[in-house]
């Protein structure tokens, strides 16, 4: 059940994307990890601490998500793991319209983080 409610605080998406347009208008400072150093987010409602390491050419990301009410009502924050291929980028996507964008740069040898504005565009008429 507390998977459910950190899900449903970040937006409830994990998405894997190649080419996902995105505007930088609003884009935050970014990060650059190197294998198995910590990263600090707040992610609208919730607080994200990751890091990578490399496998197989790829980068194994896992995230510790903990949602802001935990520090008063105590509980467990969510880990989640996930393998983001050389080149390509996973967006967590939060409550606040924003997203943290952790791309695997070529050789998996470090990770870009950056929070940045997601944009939907609309159909070509």
């Amino acid at each position: 059940m507390k998977t459910r409610n950190i899900a449903l605080t970040l937006g409830g998406v994990l998405a894997l994307a190649a080419a996902t347009p995105v505007s930088a208008a609003d884009a935050w400072s970014e990060t650059k990890m190197k294998p198995l150093m910590a990263a600090s987010l707040d992610a609208g409602g919730a607080h994200v601490v990751s890091y990578f390491q490399p496998a197989n050419g790829a980068c194994r990301l896992t995230m510790m998500i903990a949602d802001r009410e935990m520090e008063t009502k105590g509980g467990a924050p969510t880990r989640v793991q996930l393998t983001v291929e050389p080149g390509r980028a996973a967006y967590v996507d939060d409550a606040d319209g924003k997203s943290s964008r952790f791309t695997c740069l070529y050789g998996a040898e470090a990770m870009n983080v950056i929070r940045v504005d997601r944009v939907a565009l609309s159909p070509e008429r």
